[in-house]
């Protein structure tokens, strides 16, 4: 099944001749047929011979008419074509991460299906058209630029997801990133969801509220939505429930979840995982061995957002995190560049607390992570960008107006010490009293501890009904 919300598209359309429209290195058109076999012809401007790479084997397996020899160019222009059967690759591949197949489209990384281009002395500039049959649909995290999407500033190979065929597409508005902020000028994005066929009659549009509740969530957190333009991809799956969730921003920012068949909307809103990937589409990739900070932060940062916007209690983040802190703990005394496995959920969420305590500390409760976050995204550290530890942590300072977050970075990251969570527990006047949590307002840090889950009371987040509250 396939359906375009067309007044939302109307909405977000920007005229082509209002776009900066900069000459590409190389332009891949790529003609679609019913049954998902792709004719993809490259042209790239270039004065030397290039190759076209598959990004593996089975990738190769699928291409016809091209040899993966080099070519030589012809007045400045290199040119391949070659045919790719997309979907006997997604139904070989079944897989989330490579390529799957349901109904008549398929959710694919884009390397999955473009040939690398290969012989230039920088990162070409690839900009895709497609040509659809009736009722097909294309969608990506890439940003369009006229009639074509952009790739830049990233190698084809670490592209994000893509979506083939006949499938529900659904644009929805979303306020751009820092646009929520006090003064700013209202700016709309588009998160682009793709919804596979195989979810139970009448359920896509309980997927559609979800998403988009989850998605307001988000950016009353971060005042304006994570990205300018993204792809949210839905695969159904045999289980009930939400299942595994990956985020690729190669380019733009993607994300696939895989979300029970039988669709049942008090178990979407009671999951963590489409709020913990979006939370990741703010952020550049941290390399390095900066996985500890990545998946801490949206390990920390998740329960709050679903607290702010009435999804859970204060009460019951706190718990969350004395249960499952200590499971990091050991990362500390190694250094969390050596942190692995758990550890990098838990002692990196652990760093983000007392990160948040720090801010607030240093600003006397003016900022919090949240403006951290925020800022760092604000300046162009989003999604697609490829960054260091430190380099972030700069980032974090500027926006907050001080060192905390370098601080921290320079001792449990360039460093190693070792961190005592009952004393911290202890001074942030929380305790666990058989399965419940106490909270003590007496406590040394308790001012700070009743800023970090619901936020300043000078900033109140407006909450996000659940539809069985509407």
């Amino acid at each position: 099944m396939f359906f375009r919300t067309l007044l939302a598209a109307l909405a977000l359309a920007v005229p082509a001749w209002a776009q900066p429209v900069a000459v590409p290195d190389c332009t891949a058109d790529v003609t679609v047929a019913k049954d998902l076999k792709l004719d993809i012809v490259y042209r790239c401007r270039s004065t030397a011979a290039l190759t076209f790479a598959p990004d593996d084997q089975e990738v190769a397996a699928e291409v016809s008419g091209y040899r993966f020899a080099k070519v030589e160019p012809v007045n400045g222009i290199v040119e391949a074509r070659y045919r790719f059967d997309l979907a006997n690759y997604a139904r070989t591949a079944n897989s989330t991460r490579a390529g799957i197949k349901r109904g008549e489209a398929v959710l694919a990384p884009i390397p999955a299906w473009l040939l690398e281009p290969r012989g230039f002395e920088r990162l070409p500039v690839i900009d895709i058209r497609t040509q659809l049959p009736e009722g097909v649909a294309f969608a990506t995290g890439l940003p369009k630029v006229g009639d074509a999407w952009r790739l830049a500033g990233t190698r084809v190979g670490f592209a994000g997801y893509s979506a083939i065929g006949r499938f529900t597409l659904e644009e929805i508005a979303v306020p751009a990133p820092g646009s929520l902020r006090p003064g700013a000028p209202r700016q709309d994005g588009v998160l682009r969801l793709a919804i596979l066929d195989g979810f139970s009659q009448g359920g896509t549009p309980d997927l559609v509220d979800w998403v988009r509740r989850t998605a307001q969530a988000e950016a009353n957190y971060w005042q304006g939505f994570t990205a300018k333009q993204m792809l949210v991809g839905l695969v159904p799956m045999g289980r009930p429930g939400v299942g595994y969730g990956r985020t690729v921003s190669g380019g733009g920012a993607t994300i696939m979840v895989e979300v029970g068949a039988t669709v049942e909307p008090r178990r979407l809103f009671n999951d963590w995982v489409l709020v913990h990937e979006l939370i990741h589409t703010g952020m550049p990739f941290i390399r390095g061995r900066g996985t500890w900070f990545m998946e801490g932060a949206a390990t920390y940062i998740e329960p709050i957002i679903r607290a702010r916007a009435g999804w859970k209690t204060e009460e019951e983040v706190w718990k969350e995190w004395v249960d499952n802190m200590p499971r990091g703990v050991a990362a500390f005394a190694a250094g969390l560049a050596n942190a692995s496995g758990q550890q990098n959920y838990w002692a990196g969420a652990t760093f983000m607390l007392m990160a948040d305590i720090a801010i607030r500390r240093a600003s006397d409760g003016a900022k919090g992570l949240e403006d951290c976050f925020g800022g760092a995204l604000w300046s162009g550290l989003d999604a697609p960008q490829t960054v260091q530890v430190t380099d972030y942590a700069a980032a974090c300072d500027r926006a907050v107006g001080g060192k905390a977050m370098s601080e921290l970075v320079e001792r449990y990251y360039r460093g190693a010490q070792p961190v005592d969570l009952a004393t911290l527990w202890k001074e942030l006047g929380v305790a666990l009293v058989g399965d419940r949590i106490a909270l003590d307002d007496a406590a040394p840090l308790a001012k700070w501890r009743k800023m970090i889950v619901m936020g300043p009371p000078s900033r109140p987040t407006p909450h996000v009904k659940l539809p069985w509250e509407s």
